[in-house]
């Protein structure tokens, strides 16, 4: 047995993060994670501008620089290669950090594990956690399993379950079902190549094509010249990847021209790699002694990006808040709660964004309308890149008289070019704006744990697997609570068929 102040599980975005500012403050640190680094992790590999600022916070900037990223200082938006917006990223308020960065999982995360042995926290490679430790109805530590086999219990102030969406430690807790989920539409097929275009403005450049169905991107990654190219279409796409990974990349290719031509010419392709399964939900995600941060609380649709960068704030700001109060129980537990609370707040408005932007449908024509405006702009400052950034919300970039007048532009395009489309953009803008009136009430609301879904983002269908099995030799002691059952979560009201179908 050993006494620590604090037990992470999981050294990745959140885990180290979490570990190295609770290290920095002078406090007993220990890291579990049953990986070696560095390890890959299936990721978009995006990094908005607040991840980074947390880098540079923590100390891991420099060295991640060194490895030759690629700077992405503007975002291309193109709509059915009818319409293309260029802008320039802004910044979070008070930062450098105008761009954005595409950083693969093995080079990111060893930088983040050695960053927190740097701040003096106790990183143990290969150690599995078993279960939790439970005295007087707290999580009192964790019993794990070192590389060896053997097995050792911690004692721990506070548990952090940073250990990914299949958490073990939200399991052990009784967090494992989320209070509130949204089935994806959307699956991911990627690769990585060299990019033909590294020494032009496009490498400097962060593409999305939304053409019909899907959504393709290129992010340039490190070291130069490496780029990650993704197609995001519908999550039937995956199983048939899967089965003819060669014959589908050309059909992408032949399906999404501009995507192809930036693409042209690209040498050193790796094998792809794809999945289905990217649910979106929110778990609970503090309790006496623990507390949930990055994937394993909070996940939301890849489609914009934002895990990372979730991730990196939830482990800064848990590590900041609970250092202070890891001697004190009860200010502890209600500092948890406000970190919870926080956490929400943070990320619910990107949450339906990346719900809204996972259905399979046509692109709304009255965005079409505001980006056709928007791309006769001689100098354009930062706008629709703001909301992938995280520094305004999409309701604050679309606020309803926007909205109005987007649906204005769309009409009078209708209208000249295509009347007989007109009655099916008028439903879909009178759907898109009550669901953007029920999220700006809920973020008024400001509800802990609301179990309230919202028509028109958060999609039904989606099923949730099993907890982790707990070992046959783990006996829970008196006093912990028992493993959340797959309860069954409220369905969505009805809604009208064709704005709401997802593909399974």
């Amino acid at each position: 047995m050993s006494q620590h102040d604090v037990v992470v599980v999981g050294a990745r975005c959140a885990g180290s993060v979490a570990a190295a500012v609770l290290a920095r403050a002078g406090r007993d640190v220990v890291v579990l994670d049953k990986s070696s680094f560095p390890s890959d992790q299936l990721s978009t590999h995006v990094l908005f501008g607040g991840g980074v600022d947390v880098l540079k916070d923590i100390g891991a900037f420099e060295k991640i620089a060194a490895r030759d990223p690629s700077y992405m200082q503007d975002l291309e938006l193109s709509f059915d290669e009818e319409v293309t917006v260029r802008e320039p990223w802004g910044g979070p308020v008070g930062s450098t950090s105008n761009y954005v960065w595409c950083i693969p999982r093995p080079l990111q995360d060893a930088v983040l594990v050695e960053t927190a042995r740097e701040h003096g926290a106790d990183v143990r490679e290969g150690w599995e956690v078993l279960d939790v430790l439970w005295r007087g109805g707290r999580v009192r530590g964790v019993r794990a399993k070192d590389p060896e086999g053997a097995i050792h219990e911690l004692h721990a102030k506070l548990v952090v379950g940073a250990d990914g969406r299949r958490s073990t430690i939200a399991a052990r807790v009784g967090a494992w079902q989320p209070y509130r989920a949204s089935k994806n539409g959307r699956g991911l097929v990627f690769r990585y190549l060299d990019d033909p275009r590294v020494d032009t403005r496009d490498n400097a450049t962060l593409h999305q094509w939304r053409d019909g169905d899907s959504f393709c991107m290129t992010f340039p990654s490190a070291p130069k010249p490496r780029l990650v190219a993704l197609v995001m279409g519908p999550a039937s796409d995956v199983a048939r990847a899967r089965k003819d990974p060669e014959g589908v990349w050309e059909e992408f290719l032949r399906r999404h021209p501009g995507w192809a031509k930036r693409i042209e010419g690209a040498t050193n392709l790796s094998k792809l790699r794809s999945t289905a399964d990217v649910p979106a939900y929110f778990r609970p995600s503090s309790g006496p002694g623990w507390a949930l941060a990055g994937d394993a609380g909070h996940f939301k649709d890849p489609v914009i990006g934002n895990g990372q960068r979730d991730a990196m704030w939830m482990g800064h700001t848990l590590g900041t808040m609970a250092a202070d109060v890891l001697d004190d129980p009860g200010a502890l537990d209600a500092t948890l709660r406000r970190y919870e609370q926080a956490r929400d707040e943070e990320c619910l408005s990107a949450y339906h964004f990346a719900n809204g932007e996972t259905r399979i449908q046509p692109q709304s024509p009255v965005l079409i309308a505001l980006a056709r405006k928007a791309a006769r702009r001689v100098d354009p400052d930062p706008d629709l890149s703001d909301v992938f950034q995280r520094v305004r919300t999409q309701q604050d970039v679309l606020p309803v008289r926007r909205l109005a007048q987007g649906l204005g532009l769309a009409v009078a395009h209708d209208l000249r070019h295509r009347p007989a489309a007109l009655p099916a953009t008028l439903r879909g803008a009178v759907e898109d704006l009550r669901t953007d009136l029920l999220v700006r009430a809920e973020a008024r609301a400001k509800r802990f744990r609301s179990t309230r879904l919202i028509r028109g983002s958060e999609h039904p269908g989606w099923t949730w697997p099993a907890p982790p099995r707990r070992p046959a030799a783990t006996v829970p002691e008196t006093g912990a609570p028992p493993v959340a059952a797959a309860a069954p979560v409220p369905a969505p009201p009805s809604v009208p068929a064709g704005r709401e179908a997802v593909v399974a």
